[in-house]
């Protein structure tokens, strides 16, 4: 499969913010410690795509609300299947307005849920919720004073129900199950599940497909890198991803979006940063399995369904 390599303007401007965050988060973690610069890390993973869509600064701030509260929320339910499960079905829900306003806006939103129930973050839980919230409005702004943004694509609103109800489902059960049975690291079923269901405007069953393998790939490469690497290889493989994915957001190609930037989010979720790396792990495997495979199902479902014609009426009618 030919790989289209972001033009190199592209690429130096994502490298550019990527390298902004970078510069942040090494800061905030020699000053206030790691729990910071993690939040700080994936506050501005959840709000990237946001911050380079061409979207009104009203959206863009929803979308750093909403992966703010969404971890939050996951953190005040660590440990309670059934509201853990709950916290990451809402946090899928919740997005479903922005996205008629522009696809993939808001597709961390239910991830970072999962992230805040899942990590083991103890006492610092408040205090990387709070910097999630400031990464993400650190990118926010890098967003509106950045030179390039792509057009916004809307969604026709039944649609971005649908898919959102879907990832809510698959996602909001994954996650209660998995408490439920202590097999730790279910978020790694929640990103498989978000970036395959995410909302995504490819025309063919190919690129639809060629997205779904983009996000397995990327998770499992992820899983394996975090439990074969040490923590700092690991950042700076989550940093060359970062910009990738951002590169590929400019340019639209959101087959290699997906697996580039759910990769990104495993490896600063799972990279140490608050301990030892995760370690690899059967049940880590076939969590991030299982969660790809139902969502893939229920991608191809909802790919037909958005595709079916529309029943002609009645000659008589």
């Amino acid at each position: 499969m030919h790989v289209p390599w972001p033009p190199p303007r592209v690429v130096a401007l994502a490298v550019g913010v990527v390298l902004v965050v970078g510069v942040l988060a090494g800061a905030v973690g020699m000053l206030a410690g790691r729990a910071p610069a993690l939040g700080l890390l994936l506050g501005a993973l959840a709000a990237l795509t946001a911050a380079v869509t061409a979207v009104d600064a009203r959206t863009r701030l929803l979308v750093a609300a909403l992966a703010t509260a969404a971890f939050g929320l996951g953190h005040l339910a660590a440990g309670h299947p059934v509201l853990a499960g709950a916290a990451v079905a809402l946090a899928a829900l919740a997005p479903a307005p922005l996205t008629v306003r522009a696809a993939r806006v808001a597709t961390f939103v239910p991830v970072l849920a999962a992230l805040g129930s899942g990590l083991p973050l103890g006492s610092a839980g408040w205090t990387v919720t709070v910097w999630v919230g400031v990464g993400a409005l650190a990118l926010v702004g890098l967003g509106m004073v950045a030179p390039v943004s792509v057009p916004p694509e809307p969604v026709p609103p039944v649609e971005a129900f649908r898919h959102a109800l879907a990832t809510a489902v698959v996602a909001g059960v994954g996650t209660a199950v998995a408490t439920a049975l202590d097999l730790g690291h279910g978020y790694w079923l929640v990103v498989a599940a978000a970036l395959v269901l995410a909302v995504s405007r490819e025309q063919t069953g190919t690129q639809a497909a060629q997205r779904v393998v983009g996000t397995v790939v990327g998770v499992l490469a992820a899983v394996l890198a975090v439990a074969l690497l040490p923590t700092l290889v690991t950042l700076v493989l989550a940093g060359v991803l970062s910009v990738l994915s951002l590169a590929w957001t400019l340019v639209r190609e959101t087959r290699f979006v997906a697996g580039a930037s759910s990769a990104a989010v495993v490896l600063v979720g799972s990279g140490g940063l608050l301990g030892s790396g995760a370690g690899l792990a059967l049940e880590r495997l076939l969590l991030t399995g299982t969660g790809a495979a139902l969502a893939a199902l229920a991608a191809a479902g909802l790919w037909r369904l958005e595709r079916s014609p529309e029943p002609e009426a009645d000659a008589g009618a």
